[in-house]
């Protein structure tokens, strides 16, 4: 399996940069959602951050074991007096982002659950039967 170590602190700094540039109003064009990975004895797991998002803004895309995660929302457009409205911090997302996982080679990829609830996509593999722990006898 090739997964990126969590390294916590690339991801604060990443974090620092980003409000960094958000506090002085420019555009961060590369938001993509937060997602934690993880695996046990009989599945991985992706799951990822989209509060506000619905599923219907959401698509997956899985090919030769690359999994792409695409949304793509509308700018909600103002109107009457919210338009008189003077934003100090606009932070909810809206736009498009990708972002794709290379997944491990001991799940089955044709055997993919998604499912969509309170703002978490959750995407499970089965592992392979022949990947799983086993216990052989001495004899």
């Amino acid at each position: 399996m090739t997964l990126t170590a969590y390294t916590p602190f690339d991801s604060q700094i990443d974090r620092l940069f980003t409000d960094a540039f958000r506090s002085v109003g420019k555009y961060v064009p590369n938001w993509v959602p937060t997602c934690n990975a993880w695996e046990d004895s009989d599945k991985f797991v992706l799951e990822l951050v989209l509060p506000g998002w619905q599923s219907e803004e959401v698509k997956l895309a899985l090919e030769n074991g690359v999994l792409t995660v695409e949304g793509m929302r509308e700018k909600s457009e103002l109107s009457g007096e919210e338009k008189k409205r003077i934003f100090h911090i606009r932070e909810v997302e809206s736009g498009s982002f990708s972002r794709s996982f290379r997944l491990p080679t001991n799940i089955e990829w044709d055997k993919a659950n998604a499912a969509f609830k309170d703002g978490i996509l959750n995407i499970e593999f089965p592992k392979r039967e022949d990947a799983k722990p086993r216990r052989i006898l001495i004899q």
